[in-house]
């Protein structure tokens, strides 16, 4: 066997080889990107390492986006191999996005050659200070200086609990390394907050009759969605999340009651309240109606990092530490209450509500939803279909949700769909991957089809085609009065996607689509829906109250 995949410690092997065992040893086995001038040597280890599995991507910043949808709905941590200059570059956008989220994802860049840093020269793919570019949107960046420096830089990515940036000159990947002689990914024990702290939170929550609670979406790591349920359940409180947080409670579950995105029935439960607790829940500007949402007076917030948090809502009792713990020591020390609020009338009441409105994108959420396992993961972009989904679309499983909400980007959808579905692909799981975007986040990553098809990975997209950027639409009419280039010239998208082998079909009116759908769903391999309509957004038919701070045009 070469010394190129083995793990005995004390082999000399090439700093490239070395790089790729840390990675292996740190439980990342799988990796996106593109090969090029820098970095073959990687590539040449990677062709050596059996245990990895690497995905060629047709653009870096697709290559991010599948890492960070291959985290979401595995829990497992994703390489990204990127090049000096221009390829890194591409990864910025991205990074932003798992940055916000906390989605760790590796990127390991190279830059130019040692002799060469710092200098402006005219090498190729010269980039002045690239590190400092990554470091605002990481949470670690290093420079490897030294060949035997590889491994070390490695596992503190690893371990970085979100982003994070390695860089190597090029020339240093073959220099001689030998790997490191001690194990290098500790396991990081859970903390417990102060016992008084817990007794203080306790002493809220016996003062309440009537509390809520807001989960997010790190609710969903490890074991911890069990033991926030179990809190959830020992106190019958009804449970919101956020929408990053779709899927840490089951939306069938009888406490649940679906997103604080929608607004209406969240906000008239939160005023109802005495007490919301929120947990692992990063309250944001989508999410709370351009933040104006109201919350209760009292208010405990349960957070395993507060680097994680987004809008700060005043509290009453912080707990930090592990989430998991926390949610398990407070549901012993509480004795079990009865239900003060009742869930499934409200919602019942709701549905109702918006079957009222006879909303074309509401009826084909429900239609997508009765077609589709508890398991199967939806892969999110940003359309007004999309926004409708994050308010309304039930979640029944943990990790098959994922929305851009860090950074609110477009493109997001299809390369994450590819990172969720080489996920399922590794563990074995036949979970069906949907992604679903409109007709102008779609062109920011569709060339990333070309990938779909290279693997035949099974993902099916349901992209809906208004000829525009709908959802500014919306808003310029809100605001303004009238529309400005926001109209579309778009390319035959089935064409697009028959060009690169992958089934495809179109559909213009609800009828046809509802006939459609199950043939299209069940389709082997890849395969592309397109909806022709134009649906308007929730806001637009009295679905989701417009926040009261939202511009809009008078006289």
């Amino acid at each position: 066997m070469s010394s190129a995949h083995t793990t005995t410690q004390g082999v000399q092997v090439t700093a490239a080889h070395a790089l790729v065992d840390a990675l292996v040893r740190c439980g990342i086995t799988a990796g996106f990107g593109i090969p090029s001038i820098h970095n073959i040597a990687l590539y040449d280890a990677l062709r050596l390492q059996p245990r990895f599995h690497h995905w060629v991507v047709r653009h870096e910043q697709a290559a991010v986006f599948a890492a960070d949808g291959f985290y979401r709905s595995s829990g497992k941590t994703a390489a990204v191999f990127a090049s000096t200059g221009p390829g890194n570059l591409f990864t910025v956008a991205p990074l932003l996005e798992s940055f916000q989220t906390h989605t760790p994802v590796v990127v390991i860049g190279t830059n130019v050659a040692s002799q060469m840093l710092g200098k402006t020269c005219g090498a190729l793919h010269e980039t002045p200070q690239q590190l400092d570019i990554f470091k605002p949107l990481v949470r670690f960046a290093t420079r490897v200086t030294l060949p035997d420096g590889v491994s070390t830089a490695i596992s503190a990515a690893a371990a970085a609990g979100g982003p994070a940036f390695v860089e190597i000159p090029h020339d240093l990947l073959l220099a001689p390394a030998t790997l490191p002689d001690a194990w290098l990914y500790p396991e990081k024990p859970e903390s417990l907050p102060f016992p008084d702290e817990i007794e203080k939170a306790l002493e809220q929550i016996g003062q309440s009759s009537k509390p809520v609670m807001v989960i997010g979406s790190d609710v969903q790591a490890g074991d911890c969605a069990a033991s926030v349920q179990k809190l959830g359940e020992t106190l019958q409180s009804p449970i919101l999340t956020t929408t990053s947080g779709k899927g840490a409670i089951a939306d069938d579950h009888p406490l649940a009651m679906g997103c604080i995105s929608r607004l209406g029935v969240a906000q008239e439960l939160l005023l109802e309240s005495d007490l919301m607790i929120s947990i692992g829940a990063r309250f944001t500007e989508f999410d709370t109606g351009r933040f104006s949402l109201k919350v209760p007076a009292r208010h405990i917030q349960i957070e395993q990092d507060l680097s994680h948090v987004g809008l700060q809502f005043p509290f009453t009792s912080r707990l930090m530490g592990g989430i998991g713990a926390i949610a398990q020591t407070l549901a012993a020390a509480l004795k079990a209450r009865q239900n003060w609020f009742d869930v499934a009338q409200k919602r019942a009441e709701e549905n109702q509500r918006l079957q009222a409105l006879r909303a074309e994108a509401y009826e084909a959420l429900l239609l997508l939803r009765g077609a589709l396992e508890r398991n199967d993961v939806i892969a999110n972009d940003q359309s007004i279909l999309n926004y409708w989904a994050s308010a309304f679309f039930s979640v029944l499983a943990p990790r098959s949700w994922l929305y851009p909400t860090g950074s609110g980007t477009l493109g997001y959808g299809l390369p994450a769909a590819i990172g969720a579905a080489c996920a399922a692909r590794q563990e074995g799981r036949r979970t069906r991957v949907i992604c679903i975007a409109g007709d102008g986040g779609f062109q920011y990553t569709s060339h990333e089809l070309a990938t779909l098809a290279q693997y035949g990975l099974p993902v099916k997209i349901f992209l809906v085609n208004d000829n525009a950027y709908g959802i500014i639409g919306f808003l310029q009419r809100t605001m303004f009065g009238h529309t400005h280039e926001i109209k579309l010239k778009n390319p035959d998208f089935c064409v697009q996607a028959e060009a690169c082998g992958i089934a495809a079909q179109r559909v213009s009116d609800f009828n046809s689509l509802r006939r459609q759908l199950p043939g299209w769903l069940n389709s082997p391999g890849p395969a592309l829906l397109e909806w022709r309509t134009e649906i308007k957004a929730p806001w637009e038919v009295g679905a989701i109250h417009r926040p009261a701070n939202l511009p809009m045009k008078t006289g």
